[in-house]
C-alpha cells in the first residue's frame, strides 16, 4: 500500500513577510495569496526494514535503520524531521518530488511539508482537517527542522483558493475571498509567473531584517507595516473586482519589499522587469522573500504572450499554472 499526498505552491500578491511571528505577533500580520497547480508530491510506501527517505527532484537519499536515528539537520531536514515526528511504523520508504525549481519563492518547502504531514498521517490512519496539517506542518519545519519563516505558506498549500489570511502569535484568521469570477478568469489568463534562474536569500538575509525589526529599525518597521497595509488593499481590489489596482498594489508591495534590503532585488531581476514592462507588463513582485526564485507580472490585457516570449528570449523559465482551488489532498494506491 502506498499513501500519497499533493500540496498546492502558492503566488503571494501580497502582505508576505508579515506572516513570521516576530511582527505577527506585535502588529498582527495579513497576506493575501493564490494557490497554483504547481505541486508539492509526497508517498509513503511500507518496505520491510529501516527507513528510506528521497528526494526525486534533488537527487538526494538517506537511508536509516529507526526514525529516531534521523538528525533533522542538513540535507532533506525536513524529511528527516517529518519521519522522525510521524513515523508510520515498521519499515517504511518517504519520496518527494516538486514541480517547482528549488528555491522559486514559491512557498515550496512549506507545500511539501504539508503533502508529507497528510501522506504520513494517512499511513498512520490519522485524520485532520486541512487547517491542522498545515499548523503541524509548519510547528515541524520552525521548531524541528529549524527554518524560520511564516506560517502563509503551510496554509496556502493545505485550503487552496484564492485566501486573505491574517496572523497573531499564534493564531491565524482564515478567509476565502469572494473575488467577481471575471476578475479571477482576467487574473489566471495575465498574470505571468518567470523563474529567474537562481535564488540567493539565506537565513542571513532573515536574521539581519528581524534584527533591525526587533530592534526598532524606522524604515525596516515602515517597510512591513507598508507590506501589511498592501494586503489589506489587495484583499479591496480584488474584491471590486479591479484589476488595474491589482497592478498598482503589486508595484507597491515590491517597493515596500525591495526596502528591508538591497540584496532582494538582484540585476537579473532588473532586466527581467525591463523586459516585461517594455513588451507590456503593468504590475510585478518578486515571490516569496526575494533576491531571486520568481517574479510575478500582471500584463495588460492581451499582452500576456508578449510579455512571456520577451522574459523567454530575456533567458528566463515562464512557468504554466491555473489556480488550485481543493488544497491538499491524499489517496492510497494498492501497489501494481
Amino acid at each position: 500500500m502506498i499513501c500519497r499526498a499533493r500540496a498546492p505552491l502558492r503566488i503571494d500578491l501580497a502582505g508576505g513577510w508579515t506572516d513570521v511571528a516576530a511582527y505577527a505577533a506585535r502588529a498582527g500580520g495579513a497576506v493575501v495569496n493564490v494557490a497554483i497547480t504547481l505541486y508539492a508530491h509526497a508517498s509513503v510506501r511500507s518496505e520491510g526494514q529501516g527507513v528510506r527517505l528521497r528526494a526525486l527532484d534533488l537527487g538526494a537519499l538517506v537511508d536509516a535503520r529507526r526514525p529516531e536515528e534521523l538528525r533533522a539537520d542538513g540535507e532533506l531536514a525536513l524529511l528527516k524531521a517529518m519521519a522522525r515526528r510521524f513515523p508510520p511504523g515498521g519499515g517504511f520508504e518517504l519520496v518527494t518530488r516538486s514541480d517547482a525549481p528549488p528555491g522559486s519563492g514559491l512557498g515550496g518547502s512549506g507545500a511539501l511539508g504539508v503533502a508529507l504531514a497528510a501522506a504520513l498521517g494517512a499511513a498512520r490512519g490519522e485524520r485532520r482537517l486541512p487547517a491542522e496539517i498545515a499548523g503541524l506542518a509548519h510547528e515541524v519545519e520552525l521548531h524541528d527542522a529549524g527554518v524560520l519563516g511564516g506560517k502563509q505558506d503551510q496554509y496556502a498549500a493545505a485550503l487552496g483558493g484564492l485566501q486573505f489570511l491574517t496572523f497573531g502569535d499564534p493564531e491565524v484568521s482564515l478567509a476565502r475571498l469572494d473575488v467577481p469570477a471575471a476578475c479571477l478568469r482576467e487574473l489566471e489568463l495575465h498574470l505571468v509567473l518567470c523563474y529567474t534562474g537562481a535564488s540567493r536569500v539565506s537565513g542571513e538575509t532573515h536574521r539581519r531584517v528581524w534584527d533591525r525589526y526587533a530592534a526598532g529599525d524606522a524604515e525596516i518597521v515602515r517597510a512591513l507595516d507598508g507590506l501589511r497595509g498592501c494586503a489589506l488593499a489587495m484583499r479591496e481590489a480584488l474584491e471590486r473586482g479591479d484589476v488595474g489596482r491589482v497592478a498598482e498594489v503589486l508595484n507597491e508591495n515590491w517597493r515596500y519589499q525591495r526596502a528591508l534590503g538591497a540584496e532582494l532585488e538582484t540585476e537579473r531581476m532588473r532586466e527581467l522587469e525591463r523586459v516585461a514592462f517594455a513588451a507590456g507588463a503593468d504590475g510585478v513582485k518578486a515571490c516569496g522573500a526575494g533576491a531571486g526564485g520568481c517574479l510575478v507580472f500582471l500584463a495588460k490585457p492581451g499582452r500576456e504572450f508578449d510579455v512571456a516570449e520577451a522574459l523567454r528570449g530575456a533567458g528566463g523559465q515562464v512557468l504554466r499554472f491555473t489556480f488550485d482551488t481543493t488544497g491538499v489532498v491524499t489517496w492510497v494506491e494498492t501497489e501494481r
